[in-house]
């Protein structure tokens, strides 16, 4: 039987031979046919790359690189480059996930191999022009037998070797100049010749759109291909003009077992915005329910932007992707099924507390009488969230509003103490521990740590995504604040869910996310209850500051304040060895970061024992906390410790942090009430969500700068305990005990909107190389005559190559990011829209705000790199800019990079830096540095960044002094604990009333 790829034979034998090959499995064999087509398609890609001396091979050779080069994708016909991504991803689904690969994603993916391949031909065969209009016939695949299974091990073995790619580099590094231009005239005479007569032939590209909502539906566990589900039929649409008939056509609908429409699908255009097809997918609603009883869930999509329109129950929300069968099914039984919220019982076994049962029905009322989707909810530490989170769960299943829950926390401790309270309080659900197990089979509550969802999401089982967007039903973010949306927003947008957000310390900062997240008024959660009204209830115990002024930690160590024997001890360890300089003063900042003074440490410890609240009749110091600066500082109060107290045998007083794998079982041990450590030395890890009520001590041996982190830390004492102090005795109060003057810092109106998350290096990077590009830009053909006279020593040598070069860096960025990310997916349409090379010749303000702001800090596919190179491109690129904007930097950046290449100059028996030897000691002199360019900068950063690894991390030396230190008039203060919310005689009319 004759091949569509017959039109191959002659001139692309081989490639004919894989084509036809895969041709002949689509039916018998899908996933052995997607195999072979993608194989086809890298035979192709390295024939191009080998063939056409144009395309320039990146440093990276696998396949997803060299199809994204900007180059190769330059050179495709519009239209193309999305058969080749399809292509790509599902060959490669095929090879490595055990997902279904049905005979429609063979049969789509010859088809669109098809049209490559007749590109191919038609533009660089001998000829081409002479092809014709060539029609993709499936009459033409036969129905072949399945391949051997030693077929399809050869065929893997080919496809993870891929020698043909790490051939590449070296076939055009071989090239001589005088063989590339031969190549190049060649290329370009054949091309011309096939130019001569038009392209007519039909690419299809309206069925490649079409096919990236079939890869949506098919993550989702739907199968296109099934009965009745593209291109319905419908009677009953309105009629516009004299001869209509009324009917329509839904593009897809997605059918329950009941043969009821659970769903439909109105694609649109890529081109055109989904909203445009708002009222034609409601009027094809309109005739489902009309003749099945039943109204279907509502989606508009053009593949990059996709609405969910569940018109009886919420107004039109956009997603990430599309619902699994069940998960619809649930959103139809809910209509008739759920129960009144306003009705149903809250379970006062969980909660009893009136606040707690008034939050709960603000929440409700939210979700039922206004439509909201989003509840924000403060509570003071101690004031039991969790448990009215469990309550809330609780109601919401009961009333069949919600059957899977996600409870999100940024730490294990925090996760396993909501995972306990979860299985003590309502054992009647199912609970897993993401960190711990990834069967998620049967489970109703599903806890996680931020980033271990974030890592969740991406994955696919045989049925498709497993977290897909519809998923949960509720997701419950625990010690909800700015800094976790920053970092982990994505994660909210993405679960089409009921989002509720607890949290003590919302702000109200101009450029907070938080009330924005949760689509609420400035300032106006949902519900608040605070410190003050929890103490003033008798909820809450409050707290009493001790501040202690050490001198040391106020205002450092002075050399000319110290005793004769203590300024030789000075001397010996804080002279310089090479200078022979002695600093005048170490600054209080350095205290317990990398100098620790034992009489410091030993005062405070003392202090503690003496005036710290005890227990057992006084006998025994309660349970403490010692805030400390860093785990080398915990260390050393623990050994001062030891030192001054050995008779309680290295027991009494513990470090808990992250350095101990075993800090949980520590952890546990403090919790119970006569179980050592009483006096627990913690680096972070007890600062926020922690219940131990026998805690009545709390040590501020660090400086606090965070008015939500300072609030959290004090609210680990808060917690009511009953006869702690004997019988009838309770805790009535706490001891804060600050050493390092937080009360009088948060005393001042302190401004904390410019505390952000900390970016990532690439992002920096991008962002940075993002201004020097757009700086560049008005100046990018000149090129100064000190720039031109380097030529033959610098790669980079005039400003138009380096804007140039800037441009095709940060589009790399971007086009390798990859599209099955559901972060990247969020911001498809733009990713798309830069991936195009050209788009980047003449940026905008508002093109270069967008990349700054969405798509800089996306995950790429670009080879990791060292981070240490990362961050010499970064001072390189500071340093460009600082030249340009003649900024007073400049001279710190360029002694950095001087410093960097000084260190380089002492190695000089490592081959790479002998190599660049002579270049490094000419970039010593002063006078290279006059008149210095952005492109001589970038000469430098291209030859040095391979080397700078090489060079010894310094570390800061730790040093111990014991310096007899002051410790000022111990006093009693107030503790600045603002609130933190709006408490209930403050809220706001928008917040709405309760339920009559």
């Amino acid at each position: 039987m004759d091949s569509n790829f017959s039109f191959l034979r002659d001139q692309f034998p081989t490639i004919y031979d894989h084509a036809s090959q895969a041709e002949g499995l689509v039916f018998s064999n899908p996933r052995a046919s997607c195999f072979y087509t993608r194989f086809v398609l890298e035979q192709m890609v390295c024939w191009l790359y080998k063939n056409d001396p144009y395309l320039q091979p990146p440093r990276d050779n696998s396949l997803g690189a060299l199809i994204h080069e900007q180059t190769f994708k330059d050179n495709l016909k519009p239209g193309l480059f999305g058969k080749i991504r399809t292509i790509h991803k599902v060959g490669n689904n095929a090879a490595h996930h055990t997902s279904p690969i049905s005979e429609r994603d063979s049969l789509h993916l010859i088809e669109e191999l098809f049209h490559l391949t007749y590109w191919l031909v038609r533009y660089y065969g001998q000829n081409g022009r002479k092809l014709g209009d060539i029609r993709f016939d499936r009459q033409k695949i036969p129905p072949a037998a399945p391949p051997a299974p030693k077929q399809l091990q050869d065929l893997e073995k080919r496809l993870s070797q891929s020698d043909a790619l790490r051939q590449l580099a070296e076939a055009k590094q071989r090239q001589t100049e005088a063989e590339l231009a031969a190549a190049r005239a060649e290329r370009d005479a054949l091309l011309a010749q096939n130019r001569t007569i038009a392209d007519r032939h039909d690419y299809n590209e309206a069925d490649t759109r079409r096919y990236l909502i079939d890869v949506l539906l098919q993550e989702a566990g739907w199968d296109t291909k099934a009965a009745n589900v593209t291109e319905f039929e419908l009677q009953g649409m309105p009629i516009q003009k004299p001869g209509d008939t009324g009917r329509g056509f839904a593009d897809y609908v997605l059918w329950g077992d009941d043969g009821k429409p659970l769903a439909l699908v109105e694609a649109k255009r890529s081109s055109k915005s989904p909203r445009d097809g708002q009222h034609q997918a409601k009027l094809y609603a309109d005739c489902l329910e009309k003749d099945y009883n039943q109204r279907p869930v509502i989606f508009y999509s053009n593949g990059y932007e996709t609405y969910l329109w569940d018109d009886l129950a919420y107004p039109p929300r956009p997603v990430l992707g599309f619902l699994r069968k069940t998960e619809l099914e649930r959103l139809i039984f809910r209509r008739s099924h759920r129960k009144r919220l306003r009705d149903t019982a809250i379970n006062e076994d969980i909660v009893g507390r009136p606040y707690q049962k008034e939050a709960i029905r603000r929440i409700t009322e939210t979700f039922e009488e206004k439509c909201a989707r989003k509840s924000l909810l403060v509570m003071a530490t101690g004031t039991g969230k969790t448990r009215t989170a469990i309550a809330l769960v609780e109601l919401l299943k009961s009333a069949n509003w919600v059957n899977r829950v996600l409870f999100l926390a940024d730490r294990n401790a925090l996760l396993k103490q909501a995972y306990r309270a979860f299985q003590r309080h309502l054992p009647s659900v199912t609970v897993l521990d993401l960190t711990r197990s990834k069967d998620v089979t049967g489970a109703n509550v599903i806890f996680s740590t931020y980033q271990t969802m974030l890592n969740a999401i991406d994955r696919m089982d045989a049925e498709g995504r497993i977290f897909g967007v519809g998923y949960f039903d509720l997701v419950i973010v625990d010690e909800a604040h700015r800094s976790i949306y920053q970092k982990y927003g994505e994660i909210f947008d993405y679960f089409d869910a009921l989002l509720v957000g607890l949290t003590a310390t919302p702000r109200s900062e101009i450029d907070r996310d938080t009330y924005r997240i949760f689509q609420l008024p400035q300032g106006v959660p949902t519900f608040a209850y605070e410190l003050n009204d929890a103490v003033r209830d008798g909820y809450l115990v409050p707290p009493k500051g001790v501040t202690v002024p050490f001198k040391f930690l106020r205002t450092g160590v002075k050399y000319s304040e110290l005793t004769p024997q203590e300024q030789l001890d000075y001397e010996e360890k804080f002279r310089d060895e090479e200078t022979g300089e002695l600093p005048r003063e170490i600054n209080a900042a350095a205290l317990n970061q990398w100098l620790f003074n034992i009489d410091t440490v030993d005062q405070a410890v003392e202090l503690l024992m003496q005036r710290g609240l005890k227990v057992n009749s006084g006998d025994r110091l309660g349970k403490t906390i010692i805030f400390a600066r860093n785990h080398r500082h915990a260390q050393c109060i623990c050994d001062r410790f030891n030192s001054n107290y050995p008779h309680y045998k290295g027991h009494f007083a513990k470090i808990i942090d992250s350095h101990d794998k075993y800090a949980q079982s520590l952890l546990d041990d403090f919790s119970e009430v006569n179980k050592e450590p009483i006096l627990a030395v913690s680096v972070d890890m007890l600062d926020t969500g922690v219940d131990v009520p026998e805690v009545v001590n709390l040590v501020f041996f660090k400086p606090v700068f965070s008015r939500v982190k300072f609030n959290q830390m004090i609210g680990r004492g808060t917690r009511l305990c009953q006869d702690l102090f004997g019988s009838g005795n309770h805790k009535t109060e706490f001891l804060v005990f600050d050493l390092c003057g937080n009360f009088e810092y948060f005393e001042q109106d302190i401004d904390e909107t410019s505390q952000k998350i900390p970016e990532s290096l690439t992002s920096r990077l991008v962002k940075h190389r993002l201004e020097l590009a757009t700086r560049l830009a008005p100046a990018k053909q000149s090129a100064t005559p000190r720039a031109r006279e380097q030529s033959s020593t610098y790669k980079v040598d005039r400003a138009g190559d380096l804007y140039t070069s800037l441009l095709d860096a940060l589009h790399q960025h971007i086009a390798t990011m990859p599209r099955d990310n559901f972060l990247v997916r969020r911001r498809l349409p733009q990713v798309e829209t830069f991936s195009q090379r050209q788009r980047w010749n003449n940026l905008s303000q508002e093109d270069a705000a967008t990349i700054a702001d969405s798509l800089a800090g996306l995950p790429n596919g670009l080879p990791n790199e060292d981070p240490l190179a990362k961050e010499f491109d970064l001072l390189c690129v500071k340093l460009q800019l600082a030249i340009l904007k003649a900024d007073r930097s400049y001279e710190r950046l360029r002694d950095k990079v001087r410093d960097i290449l000084g260190q380089l100059e002492t190695k000089p028996d490592i081959p790479m830096i002998k190599g660049q030897l002579d270049f490094i000691r000419e970039l010593q002199d002063e006078s290279w540095w006059t008149g210095a360019t952005p492109s001589m900068v970038e000469g430098i950063r291209v030859r040095v960044r391979d080397l700078v690894k090489f060079i010894d991390r310094q570390k800061q030396q730790i040093v111990i002094t014991d310096f007899v230190d002051e410790m000022g008039e111990v006093q009693i203060a107030d503790i600045p604990t603002h609130q933190t919310g709006f408490s209930r005689e403050h809220e706001s009319p928008e917040s709405g009333g309760l339920y009559p």
